[in-house]
């Protein structure tokens, strides 16, 4: 505990002499001063915005828990469905000054992150699955900051939100309630969204792909990792009839989303993103050599996941990848594995990228082209459709943080209908296919940038159909 204090202590030393009476568990810490429930504060509303993008609620309130005991913030969950995993947003721009990803108790905050903000007001966030910003960046209202989790001492998955202020050199918590409004309690509008247009209206996605059992299971690399399996044995294990290689045409530097990064770098930042930190070390592994061998078949920049906020530095993520990339330390010249059939890189599909760019499982998974991919096959694979809803208020939030993250301009119709138009597809499922480019907001990206930097992946594949049901209402004014 006093390890993680100290930590605290170190990344924000304005906050020092109030967070040293704060020693307890997050969500049962007693302030210096807490503010009197009774009197709030009234500070400019407008400013500020709801941390979440779904119908959401307050489980449990400031400044007590339902039982009486002190609590300090606000739990958060879902209206409908599970809140693991939902991303939470900046809800004011500022500085991050906190930013724990370690999955370690840390006085019962688990993972969290602070954003420091003008007027001496700090949002803090806390018990998230994961923190997608990094100490010291600067951050706009909307961006994105992590997603709701359950560590530290959380009993289910929610997000806990406190506001601190400071004043006349003491800090305490005040009510987050009166900073941030709820907009789907008494309102139809996102905070910070200054028209009068409404709707009832929704984007509702059908999407299509085939899910894993096919290729490398992630899951499945953890389980034979921790049953004793080296990486090189789950690997031929999930791609039958390879073998592993040394590429002496290994690239130092890639570009990546038009920045060049070291190949260390871009290794690191994918298989986090892919199979977690948190995975075996053999798992991890392997994770590095698929990544690695799918990137130097399919690019640099297409079909995996990337957390460009990962620090990779000093982690078992960065000595499996150094180890996968022959290296001894970052700067040496690489070397890598990668997984090879017939003298030919194989083309290495894997839980994430494979349910978002493969449509038969016939002439791709175990077909007589490709037959090291059937390794993973332990039935049929039958193709999978989902589906998933966003409201127009949702859909607009989500469109306008992607926007200011990316440094976009947001045109938004006074229809809803005309937000989202898919340009093109690649026809792979006759009337339907993989989203080659569409057109939101005015704003034309492909459609796996869509699923990804929009949607945050909350569509399993770029393989889609939408449609917009609802009219708008337009008020008075």
């Amino acid at each position: 505990m006093e390890q993680v204090l100290s930590m605290l202590m170190s990344v924000i030393m304005m906050f020092v002499q109030f967070v040293m009476s704060f020693i307890g568990g997050g969500g049962t810490i007693n302030p210096v001063n807490p503010v009197d429930p009774d009197t709030p504060e009234t500070p400019v509303v407008e400013e500020y915005r709801w941390p979440l993008n779904k119908a959401s609620y307050v489980t449990e309130g400031f400044p007590d828990y339902k039982d009486g005991t002190y609590h300090g913030g606000v739990d958060i969950v879902l209206s409908k469905g599970d809140s693991e995993g939902e991303p939470f947003y900046a809800v004011k721009d500022g500085k991050v000054t906190i930013s724990i990803n370690d999955n370690q108790d840390n006085l019962g905050y688990g993972n969290c992150v602070m954003v420091a903000h003008s007027g001496g007001i700090s949002s803090f966030y806390a018990q998230a699955k994961s923190i997608a910003v990094e100490k010291d960046a600067s951050v706009k209202k909307g961006d994105l900051l992590g997603y709701v989790g359950k560590t530290g001492n959380a009993k289910s998955a929610h997000l806990h939100l406190e506001i601190w202020k400071e004043s006349n050199g003491s800090t305490s918590r005040v009510n987050p309630l009166d900073y941030v409004k709820n907009p789907y309690e008494g309102t139809s509008l996102i905070p910070g969204d200054d028209d009068n247009t409404s709707s009832a209206g929704s984007f509702n996605f059908s999407v299509f792909g085939y899910g894993h059992g096919v290729g490398m299971s992630q899951d499945g690399a953890i389980a034979l990792a921790k049953n004793g399996y080296t990486y090189k044995k789950i690997l031929t294990c999930y791609y039958p009839g390879t073998t592993i290689k040394t590429d002496s045409k290994t690239p130092e530097t890639i570009v990546k989303d038009k920045q060049t990064v070291s190949i260390l770098e871009f290794l690191c930042k994918t298989v986090e993103r892919e199979i977690g930190s948190d995975s075996p070390l053999e798992a991890i592994k392997a994770q590095a050599v698929a990544s690695y061998t799918y990137a130097k078949v399919y690019g640099y920049g297409n079909g995996q996941a990337y957390n460009s906020s990962f620090k990779y530095s000093g982690t078992k993520v960065e000595a499996a990848c150094l180890e996968v990339l022959g290296m001894s330390k970052a700067g040496d010249k690489p070397t890598a594995y990668y997984v090879d059939y017939k003298g030919n890189p194989a083309q290495t599909f894997y839980f994430a990228n494979a349910a978002g760019k493969t449509t038969s499982s016939v002439s791709v998974w175990g077909g007589d082209e490709i037959p090291y991919l059937a390794g993973g096959v332990s039935s049929p694979e039958a193709q999978t459709k989902s589906s998933k809803s966003y409201t127009d208020k949702e859909m607009k939030a989500l469109i306008e943080a992607y926007a200011v993250k990316y440094g976009k301009t947001a045109k938004f119709d006074s229809d809803p209908s005309k937000w989202i138009q898919i340009v093109s597809h690649d026809g792979s499922l006759g009337d339907k296919g993989y989203v080659t480019k569409i057109k939101v907001a005015g704003i034309t990206m492909t459609g796996n940038e869509f699923r990804s930097k929009v949607l945050n992946y909350g569509l399993k594949s770029h393989c889609f159909t939408v449609n917009y049901v609802g009219l708008p209402v337009t008020g008075g004014g």
